[in-house]
C-alpha cells in the first residue's frame, strides 16, 4: 500500500501575484482617498456645528434661559455657554478646518443667542477645508430655524 502526500499552501509566486495586485489597488485609492479626506472632514464639523445649534436652542426651551453660541477666529472655534458649557476646536477634525467663505466671510455676527421660545438672533457662520474647494453655512434664522447650506458656486447655495 502506498501513501500519496498531498502538498498543500501557497507558491511563492502565487504570493507574490497577490502582493502586486494589492499594491495596484493601493496605488489607484490613495490618490481618491486623500483627495476625499478634506471634504470628509469639513462635512464633519458642520455637521457638528448644526448639531451643536440644535442643541443650543432645545437647551434655551428646556431651561428656560438664553443659551449663546459664540464664534472665534483665534483659533478657530465656537463655545456653547448658558445652560450648557461646551468648547469645540475646528483644527481637532484635521487640519485646514477653518472659519472662511467665499468671500473670505468668517461669520455674519460673532454670538448667537437662543431664548427660551427657541428663536436667536439670525447670523451664519462659514466653514471651509484647506484647499478652500468646499464652503459650507450654518446658521439661524431669526425665527430659529437653523440652516445648513453648501456652496455650488457664482452666488449660490444650496
Amino acid at each position: 500500500m502506498r501513501i500519496v502526500k498531498k502538498n498543500s499552501g501557497f507558491t511563492l509566486i502565487e504570493l507574490m501575484v497577490v502582493i502586486v495586485v494589492i499594491g495596484i489597488f493601493v496605488a489607484i485609492g490613495l490618490p481618491n482617498f486623500m483627495s476625499w479626506l478634506p471634504k470628509y472632514r469639513l462635512k464633519s464639523a458642520v455637521r457638528d456645528l448644526y448639531s451643536n445649534m440644535q442643541l443650543a436652542k432645545m437647551t434655551a426651551v428646556k431651561s428656560n434661559q438664553n443659551c449663546t453660541v459664540t464664534y472665534s477666529t483665534d483659533p478657530d472655534q465656537y463655545v456653547l455657554s448658558g445652560a450648557l458649557s461646551k468648547t469645540v476646536v475646528l483644527g481637532d477634525y484635521g487640519s485646514g478646518i477653518n472659519f472662511n467663505g467665499p468671500g473670505n466671510e468668517t461669520f455674519a455676527v460673532t454670538t448667537i443667542t437662543f431664548n427660551s421660545r427657541g428663536t436667536s438672533n439670525a447670523g451664519y457662520a462659514y466653514l471651509s477645508n484647506s484647499g478652500n474647494t468646499a464652503y459650507y453655512k450654518v446658521g439661524p434664522l431669526s425665527s430659529g430655524v437653523i440652516k445648513l447650506q453648501k456652496w455650488v458656486g457664482g452666488s449660490s447655495w444650496e
